[in-house]
């Protein structure tokens, strides 16, 4: 960073699209800023090296710090309510449930019909309990898909960030040699 901004401003120059609701800045939005910064450093001569702004690294870095940890804060409120949707899911089966004995024990003591009473009860019973799993079934699906696109995009940031600071620690160390001689 020519200017030597702090990463408070970074946050208040992204763009609208990469600025999260609570003033933290998209990590994907900070993984592309590295390497657009890696894409714009002056090239070292007769190697594979580019130099980079050191502020701006590091204010880039400042900020991936902040991000990662609001990243995982999202994935715990999926956990969260996935076991909310749960709780909801299993609550209301107990009610059908309570619902579905009570109606049969009003059947069979209003007429006496026990063994159709018994056998709606229980069809009934298997149809909530298949629907329930069938519920808990896609709640799980749907929270394994967001914890291993959430996974996938940490994993990606931070073998960026690897590779960016080990790139800029040798580049200095090259510079700190380069200057030596």
């Amino acid at each position: 960073m020519a200017d030597g901004g702090s990463p408070q401003q970074q946050d208040q120059t992204a763009p609208p699209q990469a600025q999260l609701g609570n003033g933290a800045v998209d990590i994907l939005f900070l993984v592309d800023r590295l390497e657009e910064l890696v894409g714009v450093g002056k090239r070292v001569p007769f190697s594979g090296r580019v130099m980079v702004e050191e502020e701006e690294f590091l204010a880039l870095v400042d900020q991936l710090r902040v991000a990662v940890p609001n990243e995982i804060k999202q994935a715990q409120r999926v956990i969260k309510e996935r076991e909310g949707i749960i709780g909801e899911a299993q609550e209301e089966a107990a009610r059908i449930l309570e619902a579905a004995r009570k109606r049969a024990e009003y059947i069979v003591s209003q007429q006496g019909i026990l063994n159709d009473a018994r056998q709606k009860s229980e069809e009934l019973l298997r149809e909530v309990e298949a629907e329930a799993k069938r519920s808990l079934g896609e709640i799980d699906v749907y929270a394994l898909r967001q914890f291993g696109m959430a996974e996938e995009a940490i994993r990606h940031s931070l073998e960026t960030l690897s590779a960016a600071l080990e790139e800029t620690s040798h580049n200095l160390k090259a510079a700190k040699e380069a200057v030596g001689q």
